[in-house]
């Protein structure tokens, strides 16, 4: 795994525990978020673990859902 790799897999699981925490502090449930508009609870679980990549789209929209700003999620990751 090459130094870009390490990195790029350190953010996304810094980022999945983060859009974790948010879903939480709002007190949904993953089944719950998908009924909001995600594509699949199972999907979201796997970014929120870091084990998956995720859309500018989906991004948005959790943003939307957990009502804060997208840069918001994003900031000092």
């Amino acid at each position: 795994m090459g130094i870009l790799d390490k990195s790029a897999a350190r953010f996304y699981r810094r980022l999945g525990l983060r859009l974790r925490e948010l879903r939480v502090m709002r007190n949904l449930t993953l089944e719950e978020t998908e009924e909001l508009g995600v594509k699949s609870w199972k999907h979201l679980q796997r970014i929120e673990s870091g084990d998956a990549n995720i859309t500018m789209q989906t991004l948005l929209l959790l943003a939307k859902i957990y009502r804060v700003h997208p840069a918001d999620v994003l900031k000092d990751l």
